[in-house]
């Protein structure tokens, strides 16, 4: 039986590709070997979130005195907590199931590889036939010398989100966003944390400004997790009662666990890419072009498995545009995503949500900008929360005065980065942030306050 599309890996990218494409009457097919729904649903963003929320009130719990409530010290029941942490993943990709079907995508669980031009074979025998191909596989953690997820006393992010124990001392091995997120969840739970980066600062790979992380940085130190930067984790060895690691050109240090989260790869081995002609560089992306086509003849790549951040949300942007232009309905030019118009969004205490260009950057690249501020201090609602850590940093061009880039370290940084990012998206100039009227008293106040700052006529905070 042919299709019009046939789509492998049902993540974020895939699913998502999957349903636009039969809402446009074409015929499709989703493959996937696992669960629906992929890393992110399953053993990622979904249960790092609900974990860091729910995680939340032990943080609450431990300072309510400040503010006169008293109660007896909160106990973890972990058990409990990995069951309703599940069935919050289970919700989600229940309604993943239940939209495939209702929007007549046929979904096959196999293994799959390129077979023949247009034809994906499968592990459960009969092949399929598409007149196009959309591979989205999604990526896997990475492994480093002298550390393997083989070996039980090493965890991978997923090892980590299953909640078997809790470690009194959990050594984390990158000070990505992965290790950063998992150290706090694991933090709150009561585990001492260490994190070693090899690189000079954490968060290298995001285009970040210095004072941002600084914020982080010193919120992360007076949580009582340790960071280690410049340090390289070269092994291990198993103590008896745990783990000594072992550092070069440092004393090692005694754990119980090892987290490594050193980032991710694209899944694009055993895929058949060679023999179909797909190239794939040295770090095993897939090569697109502007059209998110690869060198193969009907077939295209979505998500981690090709260039740009690693985000559920970019995968899931991609597949929308790739469906739209297989119906001839694509409003873009270019179906890639433009990596300056995809947000981030950091669930570390306090969170980090960035678009954009940094300050740094903006710099670097010769342009005239004007930077406003604002602290989380000087907002009424974030005193009210007890979260008056972080600020609010807008940067915009010098001469119109459009909006190039957001930073927000603080609480909800992860909601608020949403406005931001359709000011970032349209273009919209810091007047038009700035005039705006915002409800009173809330979060978004504070990009109201960082646009007038930036244009020098700040009423709640003074004008630099």
């Amino acid at each position: 039986m042919g299709y019009d599309v046939g789509i492998v890996g049902a993540g974020p990218g895939g699913y998502v590709c999957a349903i636009r494409c039969a809402q446009h009457g074409l015929k499709t097919v989703l493959v996937e070997e696992n669960r629906l729904g992929g890393v992110c649903l399953n053993w990622g963003c979904i249960p790092t979130k609900a974990l860091y929320a729910a995680t939340k009130l032990l943080a609450q719990a431990a300072t309510a005195t400040e503010i006169g409530v008293t109660f007896q010290a909160p106990t973890v029941d972990l058990a409990a907590l990995a069951a309703w942490k599940e069935g919050v993943v289970s919700r989600l990709t229940g309604g993943i199931a239940d939209l495939l079907e209702k929007n007549g995508v046929e979904v096959v669980c196999a293994r799959a590889r390129l077979g023949a031009p247009g034809r994906i074979d499968l592990s459960s025998g009969t092949p399929i036939e598409a007149e196009r191909i959309v591979l989205a596989t999604g990526s896997a953690p990475i492994e480093i010398p002298g550390f393997s997820f083989a070996d039980d006393a090493v965890w991978s992010s997923e090892d980590a989100l299953a909640l078997t124990e809790i470690p009194a001392h959990l050594v984390v091995i990158g000070g990505g966003v992965i290790g950063l997120e998992l150290a706090t969840i694991y933090r709150r739970l009561g585990s001492r944390v260490t994190v070693i980066e090899l690189l000079p600062e954490i968060l290298a790979a995001i285009d970040l400004d210095r004072r941002t992380v600084g914020v982080l940085k010193r919120a992360l130190k007076g949580q009582g997790i340790e960071i280690r930067t410049g340090t390289k984790a070269s092994g291990f060895e198993s103590t008896g009662n745990g783990v000594r690691v072992a550092l070069d050109g440092a004393d090692p240090i005694d754990g119980d666990r090892v987290l490594l989260a050193v980032g991710r790869r694209p899944s694009s081995a055993d895929l058949g890419l060679d023999a179909s002609g797909v190239d794939v560089d040295r770090r095993g992306f897939v090569a697109v072009d502007e059209n998110l086509a690869t060198t193969a003849d009907g077939v295209f790549g979505i998500g981690d498995l090709v260039p740009g951040p690693m985000l559920a949300h970019k995968a899931s942007a991609e597949g929308v545009a790739l469906a739209d232009a297989f119906a001839g309905e694509s409003p873009e030019a270019t179906l890639a995503v433009d990596p300056d118009l995809v947000p981030q969004a950091i669930f570390t205490d306090p969170e980090i949500a960035s678009i954009g260009l940094s300050e740094a950057r903006a710099k670097e690249d010769g342009r005239p900008i004007l930077v406003g501020r604002f602290p989380y201090a000087a907002l009424g609602k974030a005193l009210g929360m007890r979260a008056s850590d972080g600020f609010f940093q807008v940067v915009a061009d010098a001469d119109d005065h459009r909006i190039l880039g957001v930073q927000i370290v603080g609480a909800e940084a992860s909601d608020l980065i949403g406005e931001a990012a359709v000011a970032v998206r349209t273009g919209l100039t810091l007047e038009a942030m700035a005039e705006t009227v915002h409800a009173h008293p809330t979060l978004p106040e504070g990009l109201k306050e960082a646009a007038e700052s930036a244009l020098g006529r700040a009423i709640h905070a003074v004008n630099r």
